[in-house]
């Protein structure tokens, strides 16, 4: 009699669980939580630094990876903190658009500009990292696009060095030069940045490579630096300027080189491997850097425009539409040359991976011996 009423009781709950199975069962792939990869199963050319887990599976349809927007993995923070800054720049354009006009407020066309270029490369970067996995071709093609926005972001600014905060003296002397240096100096670092790729990319430990990066961005950061930086030493010897009126231009300076801190560094994961795989790693702090960062010149270039510091900039935004098109397209094009060097810098990583684990057999097999 026993028995038979635990069976009775036993038989609702075969059937709920029968009944959830057919439920889950039933839900589309996308929606579930997707199996990610330890760092020992994926090729050597997708391991980042002290990232030991957290890894998509290669060789999916494209909708894998589109759908991971909304799976936990070690690329999910860096896509979101970038499509975040994208809604956050667009909300403050969107506010400069009903506070001014562009025929009275000059300003208004530098923020939309360094708007733009911001939002092109927050999106192409959060887009690199949703799709980079699907094969090591394809991590090296996405990557190097990223470098396109990423350039074009520092062509913005640029713009906004020029047009947004700069000094009046410096204005008038380079003003007419500036948009041709800019364009040239974009697309240098464009290429010494998808150079340093190709050379050293194989190797994701390589420091070369970081180098080139820093020394690359620290350059065109140098040169978008230079229509503001005389206000420091104009406003030191202005008894009636205060230093305090540089606040936002200092602030956007110190965290530029946080960025470059926290890209090279890859802190704190180094220090406790494993542990911040999936949030808290470094290029997640660089990606939020680079979004208070945008948000930051916003800010600057509207602060000077109603304090009037910049009233002498008269930008010529068609000009500088047509030379960031220009700068764009000329990109593409390199970056279709330059994607025919990627099957050899893959098979420079076979080469090097197969000497790795024949000299690892061999010291193997000597300390047997011993």
């Amino acid at each position: 009699m026993n028995k038979k009423i635990n069976s009775m009781k036993k038989m609702p709950t075969m059937d709920l669980k029968k009944l959830i199975q057919q439920v889950l069962a039933g839900v589309p792939w996308q929606t579930k939580l997707q199996p990610t990869l330890s760092v020992e199963h994926v090729p050597y050319v997708l391991h980042e630094p002290a990232i030991l887990s957290g890894y998509r599976l290669l060789h999916r349809p494209w909708k894998y990876y589109l759908f991971s927007l909304f799976q936990f993995h070690n690329e999910t923070v860096n896509v979101w903190t970038h499509l975040i800054g994208c809604f956050i720049i667009l909300h403050k354009m969107y506010g400069y658009v009903n506070e001014f006009t562009f025929n009275v407020d000059h300003v208004l066309t530098t923020l939309l500009l360094f708007g733009t270029t911001c939002i092109v490369g927050l999106f192409t970067s959060a887009m690199v990292h949703l799709l980079h996995s699907k094969s090591c071709y394809i991590h090296f093609v996405a990557f190097m696009t990223d470098y396109i926005g990423a350039t074009i972001c520092s062509f913005g600014s640029g713009i906004s060095g020029i047009y947004g905060s700069s000094d009046e003296a410096f204005y008038h002397v380079m003003e007419p030069f500036y948009i041709t240096l800019l364009f040239v100096s974009s697309y240098l670092n464009f290429v010494n940045l998808c150079v340093a790729k190709l050379w050293y990319g194989h190797d994701p430990h390589n420091l070369n490579r970081k180098y080139m990066f820093i020394i690359g961005m620290g350059m065109q950061a140098t040169i978008n630096a230079a229509p503001f930086l005389p206000r420091y030493s104009d406003c030191f010897y202005d008894d009636q300027c205060s230093i305090a009126s540089l606040n936002y231009l200092t602030a956007i300076q110190i965290i530029f080189v946080l960025e470059a801190l926290a890209f090279a560094a890859h802190q704190p994961e180094k220090k406790w491997p494993g542990k911040f795989d999936i949030v808290g790693h470094g290029h997640q702090i660089f990606h939020v850097l680079i979004v208070i960062n945008h948000v930051l010149q916003l800010d600057c270039m509207y602060n000077d425009h109603v304090s009037g510091i910049i009233d002498h900039s008269k930008p010529n935004g068609m000009l500088v539409l047509v030379t960031m098109v220009t700068l764009y397209v000329a990109k593409g094009i390199t970056l279709w040359y330059l994607t025919r060097q990627v099957p050899g810098c893959l098979r420079r990583v076979k080469r090097a991976v197969a000497k790795a684990e024949h000299e690892a057999e061999r010291l193997a097999h000597d300390s047997k011996k011993e």
